[in-house]
């Protein structure tokens, strides 16, 4: 169940909204370029260069998603990750580049798309490398970081150590936090995960009842409470 979970986060990375981020990034050096009108010509020509570098890098980056959006899934009980296409393969080799030396938010969401694309394919250790490079970098937004640390956890509920599962997914599961709920659900994954069938519950029921949570949250939340107690409706 855990490993569909961080798959449905994952496809959130290919949907027209971060597509406009990654536009929006490539549009503030534009913006910079109006600020700087007044200023040497030696500074403008600065920002410009600036400009054009992001604006190609984002036309790259889309590319580089179109080239990797349908890759087949491994199959059951495989070893290795799927073999990819030429076209998957170039698009791949675009992220890591984009990744290393794009500018700011591109390369952010360069690595995010790399993490996908590796999930996908059953390349977990380079999922997780990408996930935990992203997470790192103080230079990146919050959003996308705690985003990247979420879908590290998520990854591997099932086998990583609880405890440091447990300090990266509380940080993340305050009410006033952008991924409260996916990250208080990966929280009572990980209860049941160890037994703590309770705590599970408790938290499930908190997701439940709240309306601004995504419907996909409080429908999973509802099914495990009946698959933990069927008297729970």
């Amino acid at each position: 169940m855990s490993e569909d979970l961080f798959r449905e986060v994952d496809d959130a990375l290919r949907t027209e909204r971060l597509r406009r981020v990654a536009w929006r990034y490539a549009g503030l050096a534009a913006a910079a370029v109006l600020v700087a009108g007044g200023a040497a010509g030696g500074w403008a020509w600065h920002v410009s260069q600036l400009n054009t570098a992001r604006q190609k890098a984002t036309g790259a980056y889309l590319t580089a998603l179109n080239q990797t959006g349908n890759l087949p899934m491994p199959m059951d009980g495989a070893t290795t990750p799927t073999a990819l296409s030429k076209t998957a393969q170039e698009g791949l080799d675009t992220l890591r580049e984009l990744g290393a030396q794009a500018p700011g938010g591109v390369a952010v969401m360069a690595r995010l798309q790399e993490a996908g694309m590796q999930a996908a394919r059953g390349d977990t250790k380079a999922a997780l490398t990408a996930r935990d490079s992203v997470q790192a970098d103080e230079s990146a937004p919050r959003l996308l970081r705690d985003l990247a640390s979420l879908l590290w956890c998520r990854q591997q509920l099932d086998t990583a150590n609880p405890a440091e599962l447990r300090s990266r997914l509380s940080v993340l599961s305050g009410k006033d936090q952008p991924w409260y709920g996916l990250a208080t659900e990966a929280l009572a994954l990980l209860d049941v995960r160890e037994g703590h069938i309770d705590d599970a519950r408790r938290k499930f029921a908190a997701l439940m009842a709240q309306p601004d949570l995504p419907s996909g949250v409080r429908s999973r939340a509802q099914d495990m409470m009946q698959a933990l107690d069927p008297s729970a409706g």
